[in-house]
């Protein structure tokens, strides 16, 4: 995009010349709009004459790194080496000084992105490649990455201002955040700094297999003695996997470069489950593709294929069955696991 800003010809700092005394009235965390900060997370200042000439950001005697500056609003990380305890913070330009404003320091200060931008409702959580969305939901046993700030100091360490490389190391988070989803303990398989961003935590995880199923299910994250709870996530099945078996029928070839199998899904957890469900097929062979996959009822939200299904019969003797329909051009060497879901 071409940009045509007109010329200053004066030489002079004419801002200056007008710079107003800088007014803090709030230094939030850039995640949750909080006043929660630890040493490393991302933040942001608020209030008047903010911007200028020579701008300097500092934090209990540490200068800031300024990634976004306004007259309203500036963006900062607080460096790594600030201590934890209440101290000031101060804005400078134009040899200007605000007045002190209190901050209190904390080891950790968690909190995740939200999609809109705003600290709180539906974050961003990815499934493979997929972001969960209200129509793409989670589902439980899912394995997810979500994004987030102030899980404190990592190993190794990394410089303040200094955005994350890519290829690793892997600076991994000294202290395993907690994660928990509609009240349901998840297993978090990885936290540490995002690459190529600055000061951002990754966290894998995987769902337990039995979260509340709803639009918006309560995301509480932790690490140290501090949580946050503003994020929600969408809940759309739960994993039934191991309340039941799998048979797979022989798998015929009808013509040429096309295959079928039937599939039995038998509860036997001893307890009625919901009558709608998905088969995903996890690790389809990599030449084969399931032609008449889909349906309604829980969707994978990785996109692997998936055949959605209704369980018939009573109380805890329920049975569904579908027929899978494939082509695959090479051997015909199909296989693939699976996962049942069910609402």
């Amino acid at each position: 995009m071409n940009l045509h800003l007109p010329v200053l010809l004066c030489t002079f700092p004419a801002i200056s010349a007008f710079a107003q005394t800088p007014v803090i009235t709030a230094v939030d965390n850039g995640f949750s709009y909080t006043n929660k900060l630890s040493p490393g997370v991302l933040a942001s200042v608020f209030g008047s004459n903010l911007d200028g000439s020579n701008l300097q950001v500092v934090i209990k005697g540490k200068q800031c790194p300024v990634t976004f500056h306004s007259a309203s609003q500036l963006n900062i990380q607080v460096p790594w080496e600030v201590t934890t305890g209440s101290g000031t913070a101060v804005v400078r330009h134009d040899n200007l000084t605000s007045a002190p404003f209190t901050v209190a320091i904390a080891q950790h200060s968690p909190a995740l992105v939200s999609s809109d931008g705003s600290g709180s409702g539906i974050g961003i959580f990815y499934s493979g490649a997929n972001l969960i969305t209200a129509t793409n939901p989670a589902n439980g046993g899912d394995t997810l990455v979500t994004y987030a700030v102030g899980l404190g100091a990592t190993t190794p360490s990394i410089a303040t201002g200094q955005i994350t490389p890519d290829p690793p190391p892997f600076y991994t988070t000294l202290v395993v955040p907690g994660v928990s989803v509609g009240g349901r303990v998840a297993t978090v398989l990885f936290s540490g700094l995002a690459p190529e961003v600055l000061a951002i935590d990754q966290v894998n995880f995987t769902l337990a297999p039995n979260p509340p199923v709803g639009a918006a299910e309560t995301v509480v994250l932790s690490a140290g003695t501090a949580s946050t709870n503003q994020i929600n996530i969408p809940i759309g099945c739960q994993d039934s996997t191991t309340g039941v078996s799998v048979t797979l029928g022989p798998l015929t070839n009808p013509s040429s470069g096309k295959y079928a199998q039937k599939v039995t899904i038998t509860n036997t957890s001893g307890k009625r489950m919901q009558t709608k469900g998905g088969l995903v097929l996890t690790n389809l062979t990599s030449s084969a593709t399931l032609t008449n996959g889909g349906g309604a009822s829980c969707p994978s939200s990785d996109g692997s294929p998936y055949k959605s299904f209704t369980f018939t019969g009573s109380g805890a003797a329920q049975t569904a069955t579908v027929t899978l329909q494939f082509t695959d051009t090479t051997t015909g060497n199909i296989t693939y696991g699976q996962r049942v879901l069910v609402k």
